[in-house]
């Protein structure tokens, strides 16, 4: 099954803490990691810091919370209007 790319909106962080978050101390919902201050602008704290995590996180793997993710609508729209 192919993924939908990342448009980076901080959805999933949001929801539910990855196993790598959840390692470093972070709560289960709502990762404390995630940076940025709008949808299309979010990076993971952890993943900036230690690349070696990033393929273990899936970090640009492609998004599988495409349906209901009002922020990743709203970066889409952005993007349409380029």
């Amino acid at each position: 099954m192919k993924s939908s790319a990342c448009v980076r909106s901080g959805h999933c962080c949001k929801v539910a803490t990855c196993t790598a978050g959840l390692m470093h101390g972070a709560s289960p919902r709502g990762c404390e990691f995630l940076r940025g201050d709008t949808p299309g602008e979010y990076e993971c704290e952890l993943a900036a810091t230690r690349p070696d995590l990033r393929e273990v996180m899936t970090i640009g793997a492609g998004c599988s919370s495409t349906m209901f993710n009002k922020d990743r609508d709203l970066v889409l729209k952005g993007l349409a209007k380029l």
